[in-house]
């Protein structure tokens, strides 16, 4: 495998070209601009995707939109992923001080049945797996998996209320600005008030070519007085996306200031996450997190159907079981899952069950695990699976 991922699509293209003339099964570049792969300052004369030589691409840009997407429309959550072809979904919350579970422990919280904690993330940045007792405190960053139905109940035990967007302000007109208006025009199920600011008017003209229903204003998202004049602080959600972490510092204080109910803001420099934290800025994304979890699923062996990184450095995996893994036909306690190790959920057929101590692990059994960054390479050891889509 080839894995290309400088900041130049060219350079990317033409070393998975090259390795593609070397008989490198699988080759994975980023590109900036995916849809245009067969159209950089390269002469591929037309070719499609597959033939200049690349079998994966990744789009940081894209892909942060669609994961900010995902927060827009779960205002209340901040890591969102789905598994088992979106039967099962996993979401974070930072608990606050009004929520109904703080103080409580794990066994006593009154979730539903096909829900289960998959690990708590304490405020010193520790990740603990549950067992029972322990308790939930305010700040602490929980990680639940369930049924897209029991987690819409558990919800209701996490967040003090549900905020409902339906204003979205965009501020940045650049490749991750532009696919998050993209986004939020095509959803058909929510319609969006979607402003989006940007300081280059000849940007301006190009976004105004290409999106229909977003209103682009030319403009300097960290001026105060801009605010009021353009009605910004009516926003349900701030998105702040320039591309420079001093800026969206300033531009995402100046939405808090303007009271808008939620700010999310893109981390290029993860060396800013702890000015992001005394600001109370938590609703961040991580364009280099998500690159690398991208990459991780290709690197993963054919067992892994989704995998999601969390910050801790610890990964979610959905596994498909096979008949020879070595926990096939043990119960949970028979198979002896190392410290650091957990299976949040178990997808059977049409069942989603929590694990229990006696539940039989079957062949065939779609299972969301979570590891912790030191126990991730164990897991092959108990789950040496059979991949099937």
């Amino acid at each position: 495998m080839v894995i290309a991922v400088t900041e130049t699509d060219e350079t990317n293209i033409i070393a998975c070209m090259i390795a593609k003339t070397f008989n490198v099964p699988i080759t994975v570049a980023r590109v900036r601009n995916p849809d245009s792969a067969g159209d950089v300052d390269i002469d591929t004369r037309g070719l499609t995707q597959k033939q200049v030589g690349i079998d994966i691409i990744i789009s940081p840009e894209k892909a942060v939109a669609q994961e900010i997407s995902k927060m827009i429309h779960f205002p209340d959550a901040e890591n969102i992923e789905y598994f088992a072809q979106g039967k099962v979904k996993m979401v974070g919350v930072t608990i606050r001080d009004e929520a109904d579970i703080t103080r409580t422990a794990v066994k006593d919280l009154p979730l539903p049945k096909e829900c289960s904690i998959l690990g708590i993330k304490r405020q010193n940045g520790d990740l603990v797996l549950p067992k029972g007792n322990e308790k939930i405190n305010t700040g602490d960053k929980v990680y639940l998996v369930g049924s897209i139905a029991a987690m819409r109940e558990a919800s209701r035990l996490l967040y003090h209320r549900t905020t409902q967007i339906k204003k979205v302000l965009i501020l940045g007109g650049g490749m991750i600005g532009y696919y998050l208006a993209s986004i939020l025009e095509e959803n058909k199920k929510d319609s969006f008030m979607t402003k989006l600011i940007e300081k280059s008017p000849d940007r301006c003209e190009e976004l105004n070519r290409t999106l229909t229903k977003t209103l682009i204003i030319q403009g300097d998202g960290t001026e105060m007085s801009y605010y009021n004049r353009e009605e910004l602080n009516e926003a349900d959600v701030a998105v702040i996306v320039t591309g420079d972490d001093r800026i969206n510092i300033v531009a995402a204080i100046i939405a808090q200031k303007m009271q808008i109910p939620k700010v999310i803001t893109e981390v290029t420099n993860i060396g800013y996450n702890s000015v992001y934290k005394d600001v109370d800025i938590t609703g961040t994304i991580t364009p280099h997190s998500i690159t690398a979890a991208q990459i991780l699923r290709y690197t993963h062996k054919e067992d892994v159907v989704t995998l999601s990184l969390l910050e801790s450095g610890a990964e979610v995996t959905e596994l498909l079981l096979s008949d020879s893994a070595s926990v096939t036909g043990k119960t949970i306690g028979q198979a002896k899952l190392p410290e650091g190790i957990r299976i949040g959920v178990i997808v059977r057929d049409e069942q989603i069950l929590v694990p229990q101590k006696d539940t039989i692990l079957q062949p065939d059994d779609r299972l969301v695990v979570i590891s912790t960054e030191k126990v991730c390479t164990k897991q092959d050891k108990f789950f040496a699976c059979q991949y099937r889509p």
